[in-house]
């Protein structure tokens, strides 16, 4: 459908990571081409949805690194037990809309842990999340500009530290008929990837897994998109510059983190899907791996009775 160029799997501060994304996305527009990359991160680092205020911070401190991304959602982290996976498209008609590229995309990252051995209980494209054992453990959003798209994610490799995420951000509870289920207890909760792949790891130095199920998983969702036919790209200091030039002229000039400001007009985006461009800043928005998760499926993914705080679950 494409031709394809694959970006590797990178480890970059987060603000870079997030230029490469607009670098690519202006990539896929101008020559033609859809790209393929896999990435984390240096350093822990909060990152805020298109729409989002960053009220949602508890603090702010040198432990980690802050972040807006340009699709829509709520407050994520990304650290070194989570991976991201990212794919720009030019808009050549291929997909007509940004729900065909969810679609498609979400699709071809399941099957590739399919053919892992990871059995996947769902795919919810309302959602954005890849589900196993009724459990998230991948999410995305979209971004469809006038003249590429976007699709970016994150699935979980290692356990979070969930008391660390809950110390730097909100964590929501709801009340579901007569229980309250918790966002804490969804992500004790969450299913890891490497430890699902422990078949595929015998003789693997346990303080490599997480770093082996990254490339297993970056090479299944590779051979899935492009079946072998795409060309080998990687991100020079060169490449870096002029994502860092591109979004200085776009948005890091202005107060982009705390205002967003500018926003993006419709002469640039067709569709932040959930959000307006030019809409006020949303606060109180629950954790972004569930913001669109239903109460049926949430009550699922949560221990009932276990809340947020951890002096409540002391007692």
């Amino acid at each position: 459908m494409f031709n394809y160029e694959y970006w590797g799997a990178t480890t970059l501060p987060i603000s870079s990571q997030m230029a490469l994304e607009e670098y690519l996305l202006e990539r896929s527009e101008k020559q033609k081409v859809a790209t393929v990359r896999f990435w984390d991160v240096t350093k822990d680092a909060v990152v805020i949805g298109y729409g989002e205020s960053d009220s949602v911070l508890k603090r702010r401190d040198g432990t980690f690194d802050l972040a807006r991304r340009i699709t829509g959602g709520s407050h994520v982290q990304f650290d070194q037990n989570c991976f991201a996976y990212s794919f720009t498209v030019p808009r050549d008609g291929s997909f007509r809309h940004y729900e065909d590229m969810r679609k498609y995309y979400a699709e071809k990252v399941a099957e590739a842990l399919r053919e892992l051995g990871i059995e996947i209980s769902s795919v919810d494209n309302r959602a954005s999340t890849i589900n196993v054992d009724g459990k998230v453990v991948a999410s995305h959003a979209v971004f469809w500009g006038v003249k590429s798209g976007l699709l970016h994610g994150l699935m979980s490799i290692t356990n979070y530290d969930v008391d660390r995420i809950f110390e730097r951000m909100l964590l929501k509870e709801r009340r579901i008929g007569s229980h309250v289920y918790s966002e804490y207890s969804a992500l004790r909760n969450m299913p890891a990837l490497a430890g699902l792949l422990e078949d595929s790891m015998h003789g693997i130095d346990p303080q490599r897994r997480r770093d082996y199920a990254k490339r297993m998983i970056a090479e299944g969702v590779l051979k899935q998109v492009t079946r072998g036919r795409h060309t080998e790209m990687h991100p020079t200091q060169n490449t870096l510059d002029a994502a860092a030039a591109l979004v200085a002229v776009s948005h890091v000039g202005g107060p982009w983190f705390r205002e967003r400001t500018p926003p993006y007009s419709e002469e640039e985006v067709e569709a932040i899907p959930g959000e307006e461009l030019n809409g006020a800043l949303k606060g109180n928005l629950g954790y972004c791996m569930y913001i669109q998760v239903p109460d049926s499926d949430f009550a699922k993914m949560a221990e009932p009775g276990e809340n947020a705080s951890r002096e409540k679950l002391k007692h």
